[in-house]
């Protein structure tokens, strides 16, 4: 009998939590790795929203037997091996708040470090073992009052009764000014605060190192002595999304004498990751990221604390979210940016590049021991290959270490790590459109492999991949498309689409799709293809026009396919992917059935709608204006132009059946839905709406709701292709 892939099978797959890094012992004998999680109704102390649900995991590389360490926390997160190699220290919620925990790979117990409450924010934000594994410096919970609602840091609140708040809401225009003030508007970065703490492992005993921070990149120097420290100031000017931090560093004195020194302030990045220590101790370099950065290399002295910009290219930006610069021996600088390796030279204070094989971009970097090497994580687009390479800074030579057709996921998503002992061993977690994600141990030496199933899914109807390529305005496009398994006669279809999106790349994800709730073998097991084009945009201010040329582009380049039936396609949407699919049926009638999810049919009401969030006013101007709608006006300067790019004032035009899908709790676009409804019911078209109570997107929705929605989109498609 053939089996159809279920909702539950789905959202039960074990995929890397995002940023985490994964750890490898000294010795090579044992793996530590973090799995997602789905968020948890009771929330913990010290438990953040970017890591609430995650689960540490171990894996004996030998025997390939994983197992999680707590597996009665709600939360765990961030394992880091000890220098000895003996010990994992982690983060865990066991007890209902966050601490430092400690497991003994030899006698594989399990023991709590100490009674301080941690507070990290970001997966990325590990335990830091100090070289002799004595000591663990972690972020902790302030002593200040914290007030801020997406962390979760509050303690002793569960009798808390909330009472209405009934008196009257005044906003006035004449705050437009206000809310340049700093104080208003940086706010957010409090779920960053945290104090700097010290932890002895035999003891228990912590030490404060230093408080009053809002810390999130640490690292500490190479002889171990000092501790630098980027803290968070906030966004630079309103409506920029540029942070900006301080640099700061900590003596680590074990006499208890610490001492806190800012070294430069007014830095651009994006999460204060971007530095490295010199080997003399004394200097730190780092580089720029953000809209407003200069994408310079910098360095600071920490002794004379002098700022000083190395290099700076308006035609190279060296700015990268979490590979840091690297120092090597001869003081030449290496950095990944722009999917490349550069270098830059401390003699002729120039910038050169390491090439890597042609047409590969560079994912990420793991550092040797030998200071004058670096393995890379690199991606090739064309074919989609993902792989490894050895680059020697020395001579200049690369050496592929090995590459496959299969989809590699980068340290900052969870999924590699590299063991420099031995021969040397890479970890890493791949997959492919229908295989789960899947952990693999390589050694570089020997070339042998060991592959360990993380997940136990029945693959008998798995549907297969395959790139779709066609030409528009002479430029060649690409889509991933998914086929049912054992064709034998032509199959119905459904395009996702989403304006501007390059889908294409998602042809080695699980199912096509970075998300679970979204995962496109749902429909292959069903006897649907799915198809997901290259939508690319180039900000004409007529979205519209754009979205209506690359969709029609793509459905002939579907239609023509000797599997698909041309008179049986279908499209489906979710947020501007719902705006994308409202624009099409509007303007083609190529179209058997239509899914619009949070989508949004009228510009001048989104325009001009107010969302009230912690009852403050959020406008939705910029989006529209010059963000993916890109109207490059106001309302009031092109009122026709708003009135033609919005699909609602053509619906009279539309002969493509409707499901319509919304969220009653969606911050974005709630509003939206009904006037769509109203007008198509008016119209006489075919139609229906689904409100659910939940909020913007279905990956956070309950499980319930999920199973609901695929059995109406379902149902939608079997009666209408």
């Amino acid at each position: 009998m053939k089996h159809t892939i279920t909702i539950n099978e789905i959202l039960n797959v074990k995929e890397p939590a995002d940023r985490v890094y994964m750890s490898i012992s000294c010795d090579n004998n044992w793996l530590a790795f973090c799995l997602s999680g789905e968020p948890v109704e009771e929330k913990s102390i010290g438990v953040s929203m970017a890591v609430e649900g995650n689960s540490q995991w171990v894996c004996n590389l030998k025997t390939g037997h994983t197992f999680p360490v707590a597996p009665e926390a709600k939360s765990s997160w961030a394992g880091v091996w000890s220098p000895d190699g003996k010990t994992l220290a982690f983060f865990s919620d066991i007890e209902g708040k966050a601490r430092l925990w400690l497991w003994n790979s030899f006698s594989k117990t399990l023991k709590l470090a100490s009674d301080l409450v941690v507070r990290p924010f970001f997966g990325f934000e590990k335990p830091i073992w100090t070289k002799d594994s004595q000591h663990i410096i972690v972020k902790s919970m302030p002593s200040v009052v914290i007030d801020d609602d997406d962390y979760y840091s509050f303690s002793n609140q569960d009798n808390i009764i909330l009472i209405p708040d009934h008196s009257p809401k005044v906003y006035t225009t004449i705050n437009t000014k206000a809310k340049e003030d700093k104080s208003n508007l940086n706010t957010w970065v409090n779920r960053y605060r945290a104090d700097i703490s010290m932890i002895n492992v035999n003891t228990g005993f912590s030490t404060l190192l230093c408080s009053g921070l809002r810390p999130v990149g640490m690292e500490v120097s190479k002889d171990g002595h000092y501790l630098a420290i980027t803290n968070c100031l906030g966004e630079e000017r309103i409506n920029t999304q540029q942070n900006i931090f301080e640099l700061w560093i900590c003596t680590l004195e074990f006499n208890g004498n610490h001492k806190t020194q800012r070294v430069a302030t007014n830095i651009r990045m994006n999460y204060g990751l971007s530095f490295c220590w010199g080997h003399d101790n004394k200097s730190i370099y780092y580089t720029t990221s953000g809209p407003l950065s200069d994408g310079g290399l910098w360095l600071v002295n920490t002794s004379s604390v002098k700022h000083e910009l190395l290099f700076k290219d308006e035609k190279t930006h060296l700015g990268h979210d979490y590979d840091p610069p690297k120092l090597l021996k001869n003081g030449n600088v290496v950095m990944i940016a722009n999917g490349k390796l550069w270098y830059y030279s401390s003699n002729s204070r120039k910038l050169g590049e390491y090439l890597v094989q042609e047409g590969r971009c560079i994912v990420a970097g793991f550092p040797v021991s030998d200071d004058n090497q670096m393995l890379i994580q690199t991606h090739e687009p064309i074919e989609a290959l993902d792989g490894f390479w050895e680059v020697n800074f020395i001579t200049g030579e690369t050496k592929k270490v090995l590459e496959e057709p299969k989809g590699h996921l980068p340290w900052y998503e969870g999924g590699a790590a590299y063991g420099d002992h031995e021969n040397g061993k890479i970890t890493y977690i791949f997959q492919d459109a229908d295989r789960p994600p899947t952990l693999r141990v390589f050694d570089i030496g020997t070339k042998s492999e060991l592959t360990v199933q993380l997940n136990k899914i029945n693959t008998e109807q798995f549907g297969s991949s395959q790139i779709i390529r066609w030409k528009s305005n002479n430029r060649e496009l690409r889509g991933a498309l998914l086929l049912p398994k054992d064709i034998k006669k032509r199959v119905p279809a459904i395009i996702r689409v989403y304006g501007g999106s390059m889908q294409s790349k998602n042809i080695r994800l699980f199912g096509l799709s970075p998300m679970k709730c979204d995962n496109h073998q749902l429909f292959a097991s069903r006897g649907v293809a799915v198809f997901l084009p290259d939508l690319p945009m180039s900000r004409s201010h007529e979205p519209a026009d754009e979205i209506t040329k690359a969709i029609e582009d793509a459905f002939d380049a579907l239609a023509k396919h000797p599997n698909i039936d041309p008179n049986r396609i279908g499209i489906i949407g979710h947020s501007f992917g719902g705006y994308s699919t409202l624009v099409a049926i509007t303007r083609l009638q190529h179209f058997k059935a239509a899914i619009v999810s949070a989508g949004l049919g009228n510009l001048v009401s989104f325009y001009t709608q107010v969302e009230l969030k912690n009852s403050t006013p959020n406008f939705n101007y910029g989006w529209v204006e010059d963000g993916q709608a890109n109207m490059g006006a106001t309302l009031w300067e092109e009122r026709e132009r708003y009135i033609r790019n919005s699909p609602i004032f053509d619906f009279h035009k539309i002969e493509t059946p409707v499901l319509l899908v919304q969220g009653t709790r969606d911050h974005l676009c709630h509003s939206e839905a009904g006037p769509m409804f109203s007008s198509l019911n008016r119209l006489d078209k075919v139609a229906q709406l689904v409100f659910y109570d939940e909020e913007h997107h279905q990956g956070t929705w309950r499980q319930e709701n999920i199973e609901d929605y695929y059995k109406r989109v379902f149902a939608w498609l079997k009666k209408y292709l």
